[in-house]
């Protein structure tokens, strides 16, 4: 006799059990937002080494950086639920966590953070490689001496981060239009200032390749 409530049920495939391990960001800031906390910490583990890497580079301080992170994912948890599904998660954290350091810099006064030849220390991904090539390069040091703070935020989240225009301009809460510009704008001043350090330009276009606006 078939006893059917005796059944076992067929075990997942490789593809369709790798597909759940690898769920997107929207799915788990969905379940996040319907009380799954288990989602919400994978949303940290697999998003916090990029966030601290930006935000060390841009408070120039490792522990700033490990505050901004902390009251980052504390501010996303609490407003959780302004998170649209579909809406980029990355783009959605990178906003709270530059409005935060705007709002630190605004109250205590603090210039745009010195760079460091330390800064680079949290395990990367994509971006690991071009951070040390262009930090051996000193092209980074010179952005910071010679851009804007927007500048420098449209040329790393975009060159680093690999982030879209769309989440770009969303971030610095400007249209994809403007975002073109800034990223424009960034280069071409960047470039004038290697020409002006002595620096062959070579150099600045070997990181920009294959990476068109």
């Amino acid at each position: 006799m078939d006893n059917k409530k005796n059944r076992k049920p067929p075990p997942l495939r490789p593809a369709l059990a790798a597909s759940k391990l690898e769920a997107d960001d929207a799915w788990l800031a969905q379940q996040a937002q319907a009380g799954c906390a288990v989602s919400f910490e994978r949303l940290v583990a697999r998003h916090t080494p990029r966030l601290l890497r930006f935000l060390q580079w841009r408070t120039g301080h490792p522990h700033d950086a490990e505050d901004l992170a902390q009251e980052t994912w504390s501010r996303a948890y609490r407003f959780l639920r302004h998170y649209r599904v579909g809406q980029s998660f990355p783009a959605w954290l990178w906003t709270i966590a530059i409005r935060l350091d705007v709002n630190r810099r605004r109250k205590k006064t603090l210039p745009f953070a010195p760079w460091h030849d330390d800064l680079v220390s949290v395990p990367g991904d994509a971006g690991r490689g071009l951070i040390e090539q262009e930090r051996r390069d000193g092209l980074w040091a010179l952005a910071r001496r010679r851009l804007s703070a927007v500048q420098h935020d449209a040329l790393w989240l975009f060159y680093v981060e690999e982030m879209s225009l769309k989440e770009v301009a969303h971030i610095l809460n400007v249209s994809v239009v403007s975002a073109k510009v800034i990223l424009y704008r960034a280069r071409r001043r960047l470039g004038d200032a290697l020409r002006q350090d002595g620096v062959a330009e070579a150099s600045l276009m070997g990181c920009w390749e294959g990476a068109a606006i």
